[in-house]
């Protein structure tokens, strides 16, 4: 039975607070783990994601603890808006072969990697001890095999790699409620933001960034154009993937969204939906098969079938 290893990412207090720095956007991404191989395609195959090994075949089970979104709350019925924006948090990195089954109030929830659902989410307070020793918002744990293994990617590709069985999420009830002066719609897509960013870590990204704390990651694109959207081959999806040193300090998995400018809350702290590097990510470890052929005609004649019955 292959061994496990297990990685911690954050996101620093203050990258919600900072104001907006002028970094060049670029479309890239980087990897939540540490493994490397020999070349960026084999790197690329080896990192840690879910897999059918691992139970993405019948969509990432997620349990939410039941005081997780009272412990947020800052006033009556907040609590069901918080809910909600959880849910928005996974369905922003849903695409048709990666999916989560979502339990709101769930009992099983357990602050362990190993046990409970597959994502576990908490809010706890500052003095909590995954938060003792840094000031972040938000703390992710990811456990995944230590021993690599064949397992299929999503589109139907056969390689050799790490499986992540086992994710907890926390975040810092205490940091946000010192936001609380920014009003209740900032605050609400600051949280949905800084889920997006940990469930990020939770299906193998790492920080595009090149400040980022946990040192520096390698960043993947498909060309140095620092504008253009990543085009990911789903059957050959690190083909055309290269190291870049362009980075997007606006990208929802960077963990420093608004430079080093003077403290005030920036624009891309509340970024509520995926930026170009962060679905070009997405798509590389989860790349959907592109219909067949044979597929494409027959829904090409029941289309044309339709017009012509709207005709007659």
């Amino acid at each position: 039975m292959p061994g496990i290893r297990s990685v911690q990412h954050g996101v620093f207090a203050l990258s919600l607070l900072l104001a907006l720095g002028f970094a060049p956007r670029a479309s890239a991404f980087a990897l939540f783990s540490g493994f490397v191989g020999e070349n960026i395609q084999e790197t690329l195959e080896l990192a840690p994601r879910w897999s059918s090994i691992s139970g993405l075949d019948d969509g990432i089970q997620v349990g939410v603890h039941p005081d997780f979104a009272t412990a947020l709350s800052t006033q009556e019925g907040e609590d069901l808006l918080i809910e909600q924006r959880v849910l928005d948090a996974f369905a922003a990195w849903e695409n048709p072969v990666l999916d989560f089954d979502i339990t709101l109030g769930a009992s099983g929830t357990v602050e362990s990697v190993d046990l409970g659902f597959e994502f576990d989410l908490f809010a706890v307070s500052n003095s909590h001890s995954i938060f003792s020793d840094n000031g972040f918002f938000g703390f992710t744990s990811a456990r995944f095999s230590s021993t690599s293994e064949l397992r299929t990617l999503t589109n139907g590709q056969v390689v050799e790699g790490y499986s992540i069985t086992g994710v907890d999420i926390y975040l810092n009830i205490d940091l946000l409620f010192a936001i609380v002066p920014i009003g209740q719609a900032a605050r609400l897509d600051a949280i949905t933001r800084l889920l997006i960013h940990e469930i990020g870590h939770g299906i193998g990204l790492g920080h595009p960034n090149g400040d980022d704390p946990f040192g520096v990651q390698t960043n993947y694109d498909t060309d140095f154009d620092p504008l253009n959207a990543m085009t990911i081959d789903p059957n050959d999806p690190f083909s055309a993937l290269l190291e870049s040193d362009n980075r997007d300090a606006e990208a929802i998995m960077s963990n420093t969204p608004c430079g080093i400018n003077p403290m005030q809350l920036c624009d891309a702290a509340v970024f509520t939906t995926l930026q170009l590097d962060d679905i070009g990510g997405r798509d590389a470890l989860y790349p959907v098969p592109e219909p067949s052929t044979g597929l494409m005609v027959s829904l090409g004649l029941i289309a044309l079938a339709c017009r012509r019955s709207s005709w007659s």
